[in-house]
């Protein structure tokens, strides 16, 4: 295992030379360009470029998408400073955007709040594959004006591949096929899609299916339960009624057949036999109508249905539990938004947001006996009684641009929430020696009732520009988050009953960001630092004096305040034609203010180093090589209920090959050196991280 001494030195080491960073997914094409990416959706939503907005906004490019031969949408994204990965295991990922956790994360497909349901806290599980993401924005900051709820740490927009042939004169198509292997969990991946179109119509379909075994760790075990099997299908189409008017419809279905979801070594087996998720979308866009330069309607559909299935063996008694459990939830939502550009310097963007949301759920444990298999006790309820929430905002922003090209840009937004559940009942049977005869039967009533927020949300926001390749940006913003139907109207049962709690408040945020970006011909960069003052913090908390059907009860609780604080950014330098330098640094600190304790789930210190060497082979054909090393401090003052980690770093290796612009091998290495590692931020602290895994992905574009 890595010294910690060793990667706090590499740490302080390469720290110096970021000192104007950006990521090292900040946009370097796959030609060896150095470059901003020319426009971003997330951080306005209308097209802009990212250089002269004043936000923190990342993108992963397609080239990056690539380079990288990723596993899961979560590889993707967890190099870029200030983002970090929780879960466990391979498949059980949620994003943390600067030190903010769970659902204080928003994560969008194509702009839409699919994944944020209750049954997707885990809203990076694969429900799209790598080789339908085009491109990854990620907005670092508080973003409830634009977004709502759950945007308090950021934003995260998986931008999908489009059809564009709706303009071409005649018909035409463009097949792609994509395959990759990956050795440390005998993975593979297969993807095929077809585009076409003309003459104003457009569409694509595709289609996708993988099985992954269990991966093997550093120390070279396997790890039991870390298994993944899925399938999906898509279809997309695009009418252009004329130049002003076009409609556009999707579906999707990802069907999760087994998701390994690992446990200590007392479980024999603990996954998700189904993990399905429909998502249905509509949309009708209309540019140039008089004074709206663009009107945008949406209406999408998502229902998801998950089965939980394991067995757990007791470590202090002679029992074990088989557990299974059913959840089931949906959303519909639909959108206005409205583009005004009254002058050349100013656009303002206003609209509403309507998403209803539901889930129903049911759970059964049956304790058994080691010795004969009798059974003991069952027990059985809802994890989440029937429950609904409504939410309705409203909201507008507007950008003016000055003459010396410095930006203004300010929002407010309106955002009201009602839900409600159904009561609760937990039941617990206890049976005779014999395990059929009942001896008694308990039944305890977890009571519910509706509850509402509301928020008015702020932001504004200034860039600038101190010549052409240096901006200087600050920005402040409250944000908000309405507890999500688990923290409300959970009944949750295992070696202890964790309790929602109806009355809990809405978390909101007072927060400031400043920074510096830089684009040059060979250096582009951007560095942020932030302060972030938290109201009503969300936090699970034990109940040593409550019980709840006779076990220990935990709940959720607001913490009065809470404050989190860092800093983040990446540099990529260019010293030579066919060279890139790059590195990235990220620090977060949270702190619960009323008792000095650590905010739970907060990464250490940690940063990416690693460099670039990319040629022509012809005028047609280019190949590269990059070699990077993730770095990550020792965390040795975490919260009250997490264990110290110490640090380590990974080094990592790509390579590959374009052919014909039609054909692109790619070859990855990650974890070169076969580390035994753990992540601070892994919901399994005895689980270690995988071994050394060779990654191979061919592409075939006609």
């Amino acid at each position: 295992m890595q010294h910690p001494s060793l990667t706090k030195g590499l740490l302080k080491t390469f720290f110096a030379l970021l000192l104007l960073p950006s990521s090292a997914f900040s946009g370097e094409n796959a030609s060896g360009e150095i470059t901003v990416p020319e426009i971003v959706v997330t951080a306005t939503k209308t097209e802009e470029t990212p250089f002269s907005l004043p936000v923190s906004i990342e993108t992963v490019s397609s080239s990056d998408i690539e380079r990288e031969v990723a596993e899961s949408s979560s590889e993707l994204i967890e190099k870029v400073p200030g983002v970090s990965i929780e879960g466990s295991g391979m498949w059980e990922a949620a994003p943390v955007i600067r030190g903010f956790s769970g659902t204080r994360t928003l994560v969008l497909i194509d702009g839409d709040r699919e994944n944020n349901l209750w049954a997707g806290r885990d809203p990076l599980t694969p429900f799209i594959g790598a080789a339908d993401i085009e491109r990854i924005e990620i907005l670092k900051g508080p973003s409830s004006v634009l977004y709502g709820s759950d945007a308090l740490g950021g934003v995260i927009n998986f931008i999908t591949k489009k059809p564009d042939f709706a303009l071409n004169d005649d018909w035409s198509f463009a097949p792609e096929a994509s395959g990759t292997y990956s050795s440390v969990d005998e993975g593979w991946q297969g993807n095929v899609a077809l585009g076409g179109g003309g003459n104003g119509f457009d569409f694509r379909i595709d289609a996708s299916s993988r099985d992954h075994g269990d991966y093997t760790d550093g120390n070279g075990n396997k790890i039991a339960n870390s298994q993944f099997e899925a399938m999906s299908l898509g279809a997309q189409g695009r009418y252009m009624i004329d130049d002003q008017h076009e409609v556009s419809l999707s579906y999707r279905h990802t069907g999760i057949d087994d998701k390994g979801v690992p446990q200590k070594n007392n479980a024999p087996w603990s996954h998700f036999t189904k993990f399905d998720t429909d998502t249905w979308k509509a949309a009708y866009t209309a540019r140039q109508l008089g004074a709206i330069e663009e009107l945008l309607l949406k209406g999408w559909l998502v229902d998801q249905e998950r089965v939980y299935d394991c067995r757990i063996n007791s470590s202090t008694q002679p029992m074990y539990t088989l557990k299974n459990n059913r959840i089931d939830t949906g959303a519909k939502g639909a959108s206005l938004q409205l583009t005004f550009a009254p002058t050349r310097q100013n656009t303002l963007v206003t609209g509403l947001d309507y998403v209803h949301e539901n889930a129903e759920s049911a759970e059964k444990q049956i304790k058994k006996k080691t010795s004969n298999g009798k059974t003991a006790k069952e027990i059985t309820f809802p994890p989440v009684s029937d429950a609904h929430r409504d939410h309705i905002g409203f909201f507008a922003q507007d950008k003016h641009v000055f003459h010396n090209g410095s930006v203004l840009m300010g929002g407010l937004r309106y955002d009201y929430f009602s839900a409600d559940a159904e009561d609760a009942l937990f039941r617990t049977v206890v049976y005779e020696p014999d395990g059929q005869t009942v001896k008694k039967v308990v039944e305890e009533v977890n009571v519910f009732k509706e509850k509402s927020d509301q928020a008015l949300t702020a932001s504004l926001g200034y860039a600038h520009p101190l010549n052409k390749t240096v901006n200087l940006t600050a920005n402040i913003a409250t944000g908000f988050r309405s507890p999500d139907m688990f923290e409300r109207f959970s009944t949750r049962g295992g070696s202890y009953i964790i309790l929602g709690d109806p009355d809990l408040d809405a978390e909101y945020s007072w927060n400031i960001d400043s920074g510096i970006k830089i684009k040059s011909e060979t250096l582009t960069g951007s560095f942020s630092i932030f302060y972030s003052w938290v109201e009503n913090y969300i936090d699970l908390k034990s109940n040593p004096d409550v019980t709840f059907n006779g076990m220990e009860t935990k709940t959720y609780v607001n913490v009065p305040e809470a404050e989190v604080y860092g800093f983040d950014g990446g540099v990529t330098w260019r010293p030579a034609e066919h060279l890139s330098l790059f590195g990235n640094i990220a620090s977060v600190i949270g702190k619960n203010t009323t008792d000095g304790q650590r905010l739970n789930t907060i990464p250490p210190l940690n940063g990416l180093v690693g460099f670039r060497w990319e040629d022509s082979i012809n005028s047609t054909s280019n190949w590269w090589i990059e070699l990077n090393s993730e770095i990550f401090d020792n965390q040795e003052n975490p919260a009250p209920n997490e264990k110290a980690t110490p640090g380590y770093a990974v080094f990592n290796i790509r390579s590959g090959i374009r052919f014909n612009r039609n054909i692109a091998l790619s070859v990855a290495v990650d974890n070169i050196f076969d580390r035994a590692y753990r992540s601070h931020l892994n919901y399994a602290d005895f689980l270690y991280e995988p071994g050394i895994n060779l990654k191979t992905s061919l592409k075939v574009t006609l």
